[in-house]
């Protein structure tokens, strides 16, 4: 019966980890940006954030969910503030000139911007100059004294991520699509975390799910990006320090054409969401990756339990779209799996997943985890990738003896891999 042997190995490296390795020279620029420079800009950082603070304060008093700002609220919001933040970049930050390239599309042709990389912490404020946008944010959010109140002064969705509020989430953006010249646009970061710009990560569907045009805007920032932001990187403290210690910082913004979706695009928002990032990774100059958020959440589990950063590393998009896995059970995997590594590190040796099941050593046993590790590099130690497509097999032939169809499967691996991964042998 045929099944996954190996899949191809990802053509780009780890995403989310990022730090700029510096020369003599531009630890010496970075030193003297310190000593002269940072304490200048401070002091327009205390000030201007002060006035962006009070104004989004402002805007944001009396609004309630699902209900407009007031009209001097909306002006406020659309016509000061875009000029306090100006003022915020170019004298704490030192963007002093900010290129923008194409046209805005209108509500009524795009309600969906879709922004693409999202990897700054200055890509929310980069955006309030040119678009105010509403944004979907985690229900969590709300209370946040500074974030919280950011965000309501933009009319957001809140995301409830309980799946019973999944679907009035969708509701509500068709709403307020259907609703052309009532609302503000969605604007919205279709990747769901901060990575590192290498390649083009996973795009959640959300974005597409109306099935309406959407406009993609792409950001590019100056080589090296000071403030670019990954969650296996600097800190935030030290990513403001070090982007406040510049003498310049560049920017470019760029409306790409509105894209209007196919009827199957409309349709099948995973389809969809993969043509516009193609578009976007074109744009940009750069490859796609199979990576995605999914990724991130399983490898920080491994990096709370002391294993290398890469080891959670799987393209959940690809074994998504192959084994139809959510992330529960690659959770659990995981689980196991750091509970096999006693050496803590991202491979598990033949011994080690063998003792995990309480297994003597036998020609079966060998067997079993040769079908696992598909990797030629090291055939006697295992990665995590290898683990899941191994448990994703197993699961789909158990399925297929479910169903009286393994017949010509080898009697050693119908019955023995099946069992393996799910059960640990008391």
């Amino acid at each position: 019966m045929p099944r996954v042997r190996k899949l191809p190995e990802p053509k780009t490296g780890n995403p989310f980890v990022y730090k700029i390795e510096y020369t003599p020279w531009m630890r010496v620029k970075l030193v003297l940006g310190m000593i002269l420079i940072f304490p200048i800009r401070m002091i327009f950082n205390i000030v201007l954030c002060t006035m962006i603070l009070i104004s989004v304060r402002l805007g944001a008093i009396g609004w309630k969910e699902g209900k407009h700002l007031k009209p001097w609220q909306q002006f406020l919001m659309l016509y000061i503030v875009p000029h306090i933040v100006r003022a915020w970049l170019f004298l704490s930050f030192g963007y002093y000139h900010i290129t923008c390239k194409g046209k805005r599309a209108t509500v009524k042709e795009a309600p969906i911007a879709i922004i693409a990389p999202h990897s700054n912490i200055m890509d929310s404020w980069m955006l309030s100059l040119f678009t105010w946008g509403s944004a979907l944010s985690r229900r969590e959010n709300e209370p946040l004294p500074i974030l919280g109140t950011c965000l309501k002064s933009c009319e957001p969705i809140w995301v409830d991520r309980s799946g019973a509020k999944a679907v009035s989430t969708v509701q509500q953006m068709k709403d307020r699509i259907q609703s052309p010249g009532m609302w503000i646009p969605l604007v919205l970061f279709p990747e769901g975390t901060v990575h590192n710009t290498e390649a083009v990560i996973g795009f959640k569907t959300g974005a597409f799910l109306p099935g309406c045009p959407v406009q993609p805007i792409v950001f590019r920032y100056g080589q090296p990006a000071h403030g670019l932001w990954s969650h296996f990187g600097h800190k935030l403290p030290v990513i403001f320090l070090i982007t406040m210690s510049q003498l310049y910082n560049a920017f470019e913004v760029e409306y790409l054409p509105v894209y209007n979706p196919s009827k199957e695009e409309k349709e099948d928002a995973h389809l969809y969401a993969i043509n516009v990032r193609n578009v976007m990774a074109k744009a940009l100059g750069k490859e796609t990756t199979n990576f995605s958020l999914e990724d991130l959440r399983i490898t920080q589990l491994f990096v709370d339990a002391g294993l290398p950063k890469d080891t959670g590393l799987i393209e959940f998009n690809l074994i998504n779209n192959i084994f139809n896995v959510r992330v529960g059970p690659l959770k659990e995997m995981a689980a196991r799996f750091i509970e096999m590594s006693t050496c803590k590190c991202a491979r598990v040796g033949r011994e080690e997943f063998l003792s995990y099941f309480c297994w003597p050593v036998s020609e079966h046993a060998n067997l079993l985890f040769d079908e696992y590790n598909t990797c030629a590099d090291d055939q006697d130690r295992m990665r995590y990738r290898e683990y899941v497509v191994g448990n994703c097999v197993a699961e789909r032939n158990s399925c297929l003896i479910s169903a009286g169809q393994s017949a010509s499967m080898p009697t050693c691996y119908s019955t023995s891999i099946i069992l393996a991964p799910m059960i640990k042998i008391e």
